[in-house]
């Protein structure tokens, strides 16, 4: 059946080029169609408190933003007066400036600060008209921006140039290393265009997403190279080893497209596998990766079955004439030092395996990222820490309700985060509305209006008022009575704007400004404290908390199922495959110790490196590496078990590792190159991470399945090499 299928798409080549060229041309086309979303927070669970808050915010006040606007050395009162204009500018709900708070001299330079809240469509594009306006300013020199826009402009700007770069740098080194290990100096041009078709398809079919995440957009095409590359390495050697036997090219093609069909579509599955297991967690972002990346190796693998035989059949005679020894790897030497050490080295790294087990539970784990925006790092040295966090709770306007609130703004300049008090700034209505629900008595309203008092207590008295009055009240209907009047109506729209600000038809809000860190357990024993204080103030009643800080909080409470969500099916998904395909009850538990033990090692390096290891970063290295590096194990286990029916332990082991070195050295170096390139060409914290991390597991998984899963294999035959061998 498998010959069958293979000699159809064999002879159905020339469609085939045709159909790929058509598929190719047209994803190119749609890549620019895919939207690409920077806002981890839309990938928050419904029903996470942020998710929630953003929700009911959005209903009542529409979107929201901060922006800290930091500026050198500008002329005494300048600042102000850009706070002012900024204040009165469409789009802007409040521009704040005090002289106090917001200078500072460090290192001879005056730094001002003014603190902008948005609510606006797309404040992206705010910030980047602004930031035009500032630089063609007279008298305006340096300045610094930091809030989500100039974050989300500073990654666009830097994704779109380094996964160019990356992707250039990537394929020059896959190149290099193609040809040093490949039988004829062509291999390298076929696999190219096979991996180019593929990726361009995989980036164009995303326009059937509604949007995929920066992350996705920035690792999914290297990661695609790196991790479907074996694939194209597996047919291609085995067309030339049965050449060897053949002339007939074409019949060649045919047996081994059919010897192809079940190893690629196994380390397919096992790699898919792994990828799936993101999509299960509450952080959607997760199902984002996972299911793009997954889409591209199922497509990577399409293109190596249905294209790559007819450009090998098109490209034959090249790859005849340039034909040449591959670089010698030392298959054979590897499988006799691991079968000479069989009892001791499998002690030393099952202790080492052992101890990282134990390290890496001691690492520590990181739910954001301010490090990727320089400018904010900047403006935070100055000013130190300027994190908003919103506050939602019932809208209501009676003096009760504003009482409240002004207690729970007392009890909230109390809380302390390292003996300073946390809460910096509160916004509302409460606080900059304060002489618009102010009581004020017959003879202030006199004094402030020139007004004689008989004449404001006869006026009030019509209205049904007492001796004293609430500004805003008072405002309101005098709005309603002297339509005609223009300042009335002036201080009534003023007064309605602010109002809109803080209470909506639902809820009201309270804006707070903190000196903390965005996370960490003590800072997430703060939020605690915050959200006490907030519950408390309104028990029984549906209130809500925004901002980076809650999202983080959001995303640590997660992270632990997830964590155990991804490893469970991950492993689970690979020991059912391996199963299946080696029918043998030992084989994957071996191999997925092996790999388990890689992941502990590369987790462990990081603990005594004294790094954080941002927890996207831990859940795609251990998907990729159990789903992915795992088929470097599957393959000399496969190779071992067959060569086990003619040869001893020894002579088996050692030609099991001569056959499978070329394909683990050349994946193997490839996925970690593709980490590397990853982890040193791109700025942003969220993937130059995942570079890094990947390129070290890459690295450390060959190191142990060339040498631990050899000796593993030799010391546990008698359960390993089930089918019948020469004893």
């Amino acid at each position: 059946m498998l010959n069958k299928a293979a000699r159809r798409i064999v002879k159905m080549r020339r469609w085939m080029i045709a159909i790929f060229l058509i598929a190719t041309v047209a994803s190119a086309l749609l890549i620019s169609g895919t939207t690409i979303n920077y806002d981890f927070t839309d990938y928050l669970g419904e029903d996470t408190v942020t998710r929630k808050s953003l929700d009911m915010m959005e209903k009542d006040f529409g979107n929201t933003d901060q922006l800290t606007i930091m500026f050198e050395d500008l002329p005494e009162g300048v600042c102000a007066e850009i706070a002012a204009s900024l204040h009165e500018r469409e789009g802007v709900l409040r521009a704040t400036h005090d002289p106090e708070k917001d200078v500072r001299e460090l290192d001879g330079v005056k730094y001002e600060r003014v603190e902008v809240f948005l609510e606006c469509e797309d404040s992206v594009q705010f910030v980047l008209d602004l930031t035009d306006e500032f630089e063609n300013q007279d008298g305006i020199g340096a300045f610094h921006m930091s809030g989500t826009a100039p974050q989300t402009i500073k990654l666009e700007e830097n994704i779109m140039r380094e996964v160019v770069l990356a992707m250039a740098i990537a394929v020059v080194v896959v190149a290099v290393v193609l040809v040093l290990t490949s039988h004829s100096w062509f291999d390298p041009v076929i696999f190219v265009i096979v991996l180019v078709s593929s990726i361009v398809i995989n980036m164009g079919t995303n326009w059937i997403f509604d949007s995929i995440s920066f992350v996705t957009f920035a690792v999914s095409a290297i990661l695609q190279l790196a991790l479907a590359m074996d694939y194209s390495i597996m047919l291609l050697h085995n067309y030339f080893d049965i050449l060897k036997e053949t002339q007939n090219r074409e019949e060649a093609l045919i047996r081994a497209l059919s010897r192809s069909f079940m190893p690629v579509s196994s380390s397919a599955l096992t790699t898919v596998a792994g990828l799936a297991s993101l999509m299960f967690m509450s952080f959607t972002i997760g199902f984002d990766i996972g299911i793009v990346l997954s889409k591209g190796i199922v497509i990577s693998m399409l293109t190596v079955f249905l294209l790559m035989p007819a450009l090998i059949l098109i490209f034959s005679g090249p790859l005849s004439r340039t034909m040449h020894k591959p670089l010698p790897l030392g298959g054979r030497k590897i499988g006799a030092f691991a079968y000479k050490t069989r009892k001791v080295l499998p002690i030393l790294l099952i202790a080492v395996i052992i101890v990282s087990c134990t390290l890496q539970g001691k690492n520590e784990y990181v739910f954001t990222d301010t490090s990727s925006n320089i400018e904010a790092n900047i403006v935070s040295r100055v000013f130190g820490l300027s994190n908003q966090l919103v506050l939602l709770f019932p809208a209501d306007m009676s003096d009760e309700a504003l009482d409240l609130q002004r207690n729970m703004i007392d009890r909230l300049s109390e809380v302390t985060y390292q003996g300073k008090p946390a809460v910096t700034s509160v916004t509302s209505l409460v606080t900059t509305g304060e002489a618009a629900i102010k009581h004020y008595t017959l003879k202030e309203i006199a004094e402030l209006t020139g007004i004689p008092q008989v004449a404001i207590g006869m006026y009030t008295g019509s209205m049904g008022f007492g001796n004293t009055v609430r500004g805003d009240e008072l405002v309101d209907k005098a709005a309603e009575i002297m339509t005609e009047n223009e300042m009335i109506q002036t201080i009534k729209e003023t007064l309605d704007f602010a109002r809109s600000m803080f209470v909506g038809e639902t809820y009201s809000r309270m804006i707070l400004l903190m000196d903390i860190p965005y996370f960490g357990d003590e800072m997430y024993k703060t939020l605690d404290e915050i959200t006490n204080i907030l519950k408390e103030t309104y028990p029984g009643e549906e209130v809500g908390i925004a901002g980076a800080t809650m999202s983080s909080y959001d995303i640590a409470y997660a992270f632990e199922s997830d964590m155990m969500i991804v490893n469970f099916i991950t492993i689970a998904a690979v020991v059912l495959i391996i199963l299946l395909s080696f029918r043998n009850l030992s084989a994957p538990v071996i191999l997925v110790c092996v790999i388990q033990g890689a992941i502990w090692i590369t987790l462990s390096i990081s603990v005594l490196a004294g790094e954080e290891i941002f927890f996207m970063c831990y859940l795609i290295i251990t998907a990729i590496m159990m789903g992915a590096t795992i088929d470097y194990a599957i393959l000399i286990t496969g190779n071992y078990r067959r060569l086990r029916e003619q040869y001893l332990p020894k002579e088996a082991i050692m030609a099991a590792m001569e056959a499978s070195a070329s394909t683990v050295f050349t994946s193997g170096v490839i996925l970690s190159v593709a980490g590397f390139i990853i982890g040193n060409v791109c700025s942003a914290f969220y993937i130059y991470s995942i570079g890094r991390m990947l390129a070290r597991g890459a690295l450390i998984s060959v190191c142990l399945v060339i040498t631990l899963l050899p000796a593993m294999l030799v010391n546990l035959d008698k359960l390993v090499a089930t089918k019948d061998r020469k004893i």
